[in-house]
């Protein structure tokens, strides 16, 4: 076991998560083991960064330091289930305040100094880790002993209990994309990681457009459905759907960048007239700011990445702009 990984686990390492409950059969064993996976998968993720300073950087600017991210989880368990009447003692208030609320993708919060007010002190990361454990302790002792009645619905006061696992499992996602855009010298490879071969040789297969009639789709679930669900799954909403064609399969990493390459952004024969019309638009912006935000990555991916962001990074008149693949300007 590394050093970084004996400082911030407080239960085992994994790599892997378990499938969602049934929350009309489930046992306090099974919300048990759910809990402890999730909150252990959340945990290894971080053993990806190379040492503590890595904690205290923004991978993001519109994003807080990765210790926010780190202890943010747990925070959410004590305020939500003293909410719901199961907690009725705080952890550690000064940590449940600090580390409560994220960062709104507004103008206006877009700076961890601007939102705190000035210069502000995370704590030691030795103290985020003795957080998260008292709180595991603590959720843990709570599923073992309070009554559980089922079907768990959003009347139940284990709702919050799920939700808070919940709430775990959407940070293991994304929390996995901002240490991908962290420098190259402040990540490693995790322990039993196996990377993903960056090409198997081979040309693109056929993947033909298949016809789709269209129709009527309904959107939504019933609010007794047995899983957890947030407010946007709720409800009912049908759509007439116009007939259209889809690829057979998945496409795929190298299709998407031919599809780039041979002007697929700007052929209107692929898009609808509401699309294209910001077309413009769309390459000045989306597209530019993900070719920046990826570019932080070059270092990951094929020599012909770096080349495509050098590209893109001239403005219409020729002038070059700061090099979006100098991974520093990401710290």
């Amino acid at each position: 076991m590394t050093m970084a990984m004996t400082k911030i686990l407080t239960g085992k390492y994994r790599t892997t998560g378990t499938a969602p409950l049934d929350l009309s059969v489930c046992s306090k064993g099974d919300v048990l083991e759910y809990f402890e996976a999730s909150y252990d998968l959340n945990e290894s993720l971080f053993v990806g960064l190379k040492d503590e300073d890595a904690f205290y950087k923004c991978p993001d600017r519109l994003r807080l330091p990765l210790i926010f991210y780190y202890a943010h989880t747990a925070t959410v368990y004590v305020n939500k289930l003293m909410l719901a009447g199961m907690l009725t003692e705080r952890v550690n208030l000064d940590f449940e305040t600090m580390f409560e609320t994220g960062v709104d993708e507004m103008s206006w919060d877009d700076t961890e100094n601007y939102r705190m007010g000035g210069s502000f002190s995370w704590p030691p990361l030795a103290e985020a880790v003795k957080f998260r454990r008292l709180v595991r302790n603590r959720v843990r002792q709570l599923i073992e002993d309070t009554p559980l009645q089922l079907p768990i619905t959003q009347d139940s006061p284990w709702w919050a209990v799920m939700m808070g696992v919940e709430h775990e499992i959407i940070h293991i996602e994304t929390s996995s994309v901002l240490i991908r855009q962290m420098p190259i010298t402040m990540v490693t490879t995790p322990p039993k990681w196996k990377y993903a071969p960056a090409s198997t040789g081979t040309a693109i297969g056929e993947n033909p457009l298949l016809r789709v009639e269209g129709g009527e789709v309904t959107f939504g679930k019933p609010k007794d459905f047995p899983s957890y669900g947030w407010c946007v799954e709720y409800g009912q909403r049908t759509f007439k759907v116009p007939t259209f064609e889809a690829s057979k399969f998945k496409v795929t990493n190298r299709e998407f960048l031919q599809f780039v390459k041979e002007g697929g952004y700007e052929n209107s024969s692929y898009w609808t007239k509401e699309v294209f019309l910001l077309a413009p638009w769309l390459l000045q912006t989306s597209f530019y700011a993900s070719a920046r935000l990826f570019c932080g990555l070059a270092v990951w991916f094929q020599p012909h990445t770096r080349r495509l962001c050098q590209h893109r990074r001239q403005g219409e008149d020729g002038a070059g702009t700061a090099d979006p693949c100098d991974s520093t300007a990401y710290r």
